[in-house]
């Protein structure tokens, strides 16, 4: 916000300081030289136009305000001299911080500009009234000129965050939202990232509009070109509020929070321990259940009595696990069988035997639940540092919506680490 008024600001005092002293140069050529710029410009007007200049150059504002009203308020002033002296006055008025003088000079200018002066000519202008505008704190002003900039052809880059900021303040968040989107395929033919606040903004609007979908798309931009660990325990817990989502994949979004360091108290290891241990992953609730205590959120205050119980139940669910695996190894003939041996491995971190037997699995075909095997192949393959299979394994996954966005996740993920 304050770049673009500095910009602005550069681009009404150098446009008008540039036009006027145009203007002088030609006031000042000698009759035999160029009769049409001494008729152009009186010497009255353009001695009182020189102590306005000379006076801002100084740093005298308000008597180059002054100066500038005296200038404009002489007599049979003319459409040629008007605009040179106009263009002075708002420079002075800009300057004094008088900014309701310099939006109605400005526009004033602008309206009595010749019908053929082309568009491209009033964009410095338009330019300046924004960033007088801006300063007034007057939105609707802000908005409107910013609107017939583009309209006029306007491609400074800095107009448009101040469109939708301002859009932003005065809660027109569905104008938000398709600024943000006009500004996104801009930067995508720009090769450029829209910033973070830009679809920040967005994501408000989205909130505020109770536009749930373009909400969770407008998180996975952030966390696609923003990463952060706030994102992420923004949009995990919001996928397990979703209508469509399969509580069957519980456990998955815990793994996504421990992944994205966002498993923060008790209550949260004790329900990741609990759901491994209901999907028959003992060794994944054991991992969970140590990892707890080693970070000391487990093993102190009201609950450590029943954190203890959990890890001894752990653990004797891990030793009949130890005791039965053999068995399920032999035993696992068909897909599914085969299927679960590699949650089996893969809850016990062996990424390179859950791999084989997930594709053993696979490749048989007919699983029950292809999707969730897919998913956790991908996992695994990541674990092992295979990111290109991994996203092809995620690639693969169909028919499962909520398996497809935690592949989307996960590939989130793995691109950004």
């Amino acid at each position: 916000m304050k770049h673009m008024q500095q910009s602005l600001l550069r681009s009404v005092l150098g446009l008008s300081l540039c036009w006027v002293g145009l203007g002088f140069a030609q006031a000042q050529v000698p009759a035999s030289a160029s009769a049409t710029a001494a008729v152009a410009f009186r010497p009255e007007v353009v001695q009182s136009l020189q102590a306005a200049q000379d006076a801002l150059k100084a740093g005298q504002i308000d008597n180059a305000l002054a100066l500038a009203q005296k200038t404009l308020d002489l007599p049979g002033i003319t459409p040629t001299e008007k605009p040179v002296i106009q263009r002075t006055l708002a420079v002075a008025a800009m300057q004094a911080k008088n900014f309701p003088l310099a939006i109605a000079t400005l526009e004033n200018l602008i309206q009595e500009m010749p019908e053929s002066t082309a568009d491209a000519q009033k964009l410095p202008i338009v330019e300046s009234l924004l960033n007088a505008s801006q300063q007034a704190q007057d939105h609707q002003r802000v908005v409107d000129w910013a609107r017939t900039y583009f309209k006029w052809g306007g491609q400074n880059p800095s107009v448009r965050p101040v469109l939708i900021q301002t859009l932003s303040l005065m809660k027109k968040h569905s104008d938000v939202v398709q600024e943000v989107q006009a500004k996104m395929r801009l930067d995508e033919v720009a090769h450029q990232k829209t910033t973070e606040s830009e679809l920040r903004l967005m994501a408000v609007s989205q909130h505020q509009l109770k536009d749930n979908a373009g909400y969770n798309n407008t998180l996975k931009i952030l966390l696609q070109n923003y990463p952060s660990k706030a994102y992420w325990s923004e949009i995990i817990p919001r996928m397990a509020r979703q209508a469509s989502f399969n509580v069957r994949y519980d456990l998955d979004l815990y793994r996504l929070l421990e992944l994205t360091g966002n498993m923060e108290d008790a209550v949260e290891y004790v329900d990741m321990a609990n759901l491994a241990l209901r999907n028959g992953l003992p060794a994944e609730a054991a991992r969970v259940v140590e990892k707890a205590y080693s970070l000391g959120v487990f093993g102190k205050g009201s609950d450590a009595v029943n954190q203890q119980k959990l890890k001894v139940q752990v653990q004797q669910k891990v030793n009949e696990d130890e005791k039965t695996l053999p068995a399920l190894e032999k035993s696992a003939k068909d897909a599914n069988t085969i299927a679960s041996l590699a949650e089996v491995y893969a809850s016990k971190q062996k990424w390179e035997q859950a791999i084989a037997t997930y594709n053993k699995a696979l490749s048989m075909g007919g699983l029950k639940r292809d999707a969730e095997a897919r998913l956790h192949a991908g996992m695994a393959l990541y674990k092992t540092g295979q990111k290109v299979e991994a996203e092809t394994m995620w690639d693969s996954i169909q028919g499962e919506a909520t398996a497809q966005d935690l592949a989307q996740l996960w590939k989130i993920w793995a691109r950004a680490n």
